[in-house]
């Protein structure tokens, strides 16, 4: 009677009552979800240096993915509580659709600003996709199951990223940036048509569980609002001029308010609690140095390859490989490792070194540079950042009580996704500000001064060296200018490289110097045992 108790009394999952090739077309959707969820981060950034050289905007390079991020970011923590309220299938139907239909839309925009505001809007489906997907997974399959799942889910984010740079730079070069979206479109439609027929409806409660929009809505306005005045503090405005001030000053108040929210609800974005352990503190700051190192190379290596190199957009997706099969590798090593020892911290240390000697290799490399060392030095970050991946979430999970663990999770997601927020915009503004200077730097003064007044603002950025109409434009105005001087124009354009070359070498010290944060964090790391090791230390030990 008491094993019929038992029974009676053990959780049903979906998948108990689906018949096996329904629960395989139902699983193949959901990873096809989250594999166009990755794909679009990685394909999407090889394309960045076409993109700008057909839209120009070069200023706001950086806001493609700066606003992506930031509404993903302020829905993924919401979008589990809203499938909760009123359903799984649906939220994850409507926010595949969405995502979608921005994603079309996307690949018709016809300036930086509808880019960006799509990209945004594109987002928004992108934070509900995966935080449904996941909570869903909770839902279709026992423990055991989701346990095993969970090697095909690392392997569908490790396939996109391999192939997503490749992808992205053929279809850019054999067709348009454009195409970048389209490609999305058909295997999307595949994913709804199969969840529609499929996939089963899902009883769910009904009750107003408390989520938290004015966290969301305060900590993206806040941050919105500083990077805007960062982006435009010595460029558009003088640093002491009333709107920069005034941005700046806001936008303190608003994240100010956001933490004063986030002490008071009920179930906040971020748990403020958590930081009180001086492990979840470090540990929150290693997973911003991280995911700020990764979005700077995945924003700014393509760059670098295509503008100052001059290669194509499918050799510079080639050129990413040495990064992600090392990322992969060390990864799952890492792993193995990690579990063999009982031990993380000495993975994360090692893996923040080898990430801040590859920025440094990286930061001197120019034009001149063989490429065989441009993949060796990606080779040594993507070892380096594989390795520090595994060690960021144990960290976490070790340092906290058994019931907190859900919540320590989820708050190692929103540091890594705040850090590639703040990574791509501020690396982005570095590049910007570091440009000009560096081109001025190369050029004789009356070239200089012709290039920073009115007759050359339309040619003073890199879309000349992505894109040959643009050179062609640069040529002739140039030769309009000094006509008494032939060799002008290449004159300019070298200094125009040179000058790339020269931003992109701030901004790769800056992710050095990211680097050096997460290293001094992991050799101050009070390092806890995970659990279930035999050297696993009393409980006082995670307070």
């Amino acid at each position: 009677m008491q094993a019929s108790a038992m029974r009676e009394s053990a959780p049903r999952y979906l998948s108990d009552d689906m018949r096996r090739g329904q629960l395989t077309l139902t699983l193949g959707a959901l990873m096809l979800c989250l594999f166009l969820s990755a794909l679009d981060a990685s394909i999407v950034a090889n394309a960045l240096p076409r993109v700008i050289a057909d839209l120009h905007g070069f200023e706001l390079y950086a806001w493609v993915t700066t606003g992506y991020l930031l509404s993903s970011t302020a829905v993924t923590p919401i979008g589990g509580k809203l499938g909760d309220r009123y359903g799984r299938k649906p939220m994850l139907i409507g926010g595949a659709a969405f995502f979608l239909l921005m994603t079309l839309l996307c690949g018709l925009a016809q300036t930086m600003p509808q880019l960006i505001a799509l990209r945004a809007l594109q987002g928004i489906g992108g934070g509900v996709v995966a935080a449904t997907v996941f909570a869903i997974m909770g839902q279709l399959l026992a423990p055991a199951d989701r346990a095993r799942i969970s090697g095909l889910i690392t392997a569908v984010f490790s396939l996109a990223g391999v192939i997503g740079p490749i992808v992205g730079g053929y279809l850019t070069d054999a067709f348009s940036w454009r195409a970048v979206f389209y490609v999305n479109v058909p295997f999307a439609l595949l994913a709804l048509v199969v969840l529609w027929r499929f996939f089963p409806p899902v009883h769910y409660s009904r009750r107003r569980l408390p989520i938290d929009f004015a966290g969301a809505i305060t900590s993206v306005a806040g941050i919105v609002l500083l990077l805007l005045a960062l982006s435009w503090g010595g460029r558009e405005y003088a640093w002491d001029s009333p709107i920069v001030v005034g941005l700046l000053g806001v936008g303190i108040a608003v994240l100010g308010l956001f933490l004063w929210l986030e002490a008071r609800v009920p179930d906040p974005i971020l748990p403020l609690s958590l930081f009180r352990n001086g492990v979840v503190a470090i540990s929150s700051t290693n997973s911003l140095a991280q995911s700020m190192s990764q979005i700077c190379l995945a924003l700014f290596v393509p760059l670098y390859a295509q503008g100052v190199m001059g290669t194509s957009a499918t050799l510079s997706g080639t050129f990413m490989l040495p990064l992600l099969v090392a990322m992969v590798l060390s990864n799952l090593a890492a792993g193995v490792l990690i579990a063999h020892v009982g031990r993380y911290k000495q993975f994360a240390i090692v893996g923040f070194f080898m990430t801040l000697c590859g920025f440094l290799i990286l930061s001197r490399l120019d034009a001149g540079s063989a490429y065989l060392l441009l993949a060796a030095s990606l080779a040594v970050l993507g070892t380096g950042t594989g390795m520090i991946f595994p060690t960021l979430t144990l960290s976490y999970q070790s340092a906290v009580e058994f019931h907190e663990l859900g919540v320590a999770t989820s708050l190692n997601q929103f540091c890594r996704q705040i850090g590639s927020t703040l990574g791509s915009a501020l690396l982005g503004t570095l590049l910007i500000l570091r440009f000009l200077p560096s081109v001025d730097a190369a050029l004789p003064p009356d070239l200089a001064a012709w290039l920073d007044g009115p007759a050359g603002a339309s040619i003073r950025d890199p879309q000349s060296l992505l894109d040959p109409s643009a050179a062609e434009s640069l040529r002739v105005a140039v030769g309009a200018a000094f006509p008494q001087a032939p060799d002008a124009a290449d004159t300019v354009l070298a200094a125009i490289r040179v000058g790339l070359s020269g931003a992109l070498h701030w901004v790769f010290l800056a992710g050095a110097s990211v680097a050096l944060m997460g290293l001094v964090g992991s050799l101050v790391w009070r390092e806890i045992p995970m659990r279930g090791s035999r050297t696993l230390r009393p409980q006082e030990d995670r307070q």
